[in-house]
């Protein structure tokens, strides 16, 4: 049980990291969206559409399970993703480290 403990305990920290991408990754979707900055240069137009790819359909999702978010022109969507993301890495990190250690 202790080798899984252990696994459990080194696992955690990846799964935060994984989690803080996540949330950096949809932060620069909202400042895209803002900004919108020129995409003719070749390396910018992959950047911004790989962040836009890997949101869509996050955002699409939590559009259609929560419609009310949007309120006319403003998409409220981004902030409840941020929301549940925090709370998804608190919840899993925390619950990784404590059974891990449990576990040792």
């Amino acid at each position: 049980m202790m080798v899984l403990g252990n696994l459990l305990v080194a696992l955690a920290p990846v799964v935060h990291t994984v989690f803080q991408i996540a949330w950096f990754v949809l932060l620069a979707r909202i400042v895209f969206s803002w900004i919108q900055p020129n995409p003719r240069p070749g390396l910018v137009r992959s950047v911004i559409s790989g962040v836009y790819q890997v949101t869509d359909p996050v955002l699409d999702g939590t559009r259609r399970l929560l419609p009310f978010l949007r309120i006319g022109a403003l998409d409220l969507s981004p902030i409840a993703l941020f929301l549940a993301l925090g709370f998804a890495d608190r919840f899993l990190t925390s619950t990784l480290y404590d059974v891990g250690y449990a576990l040792t």
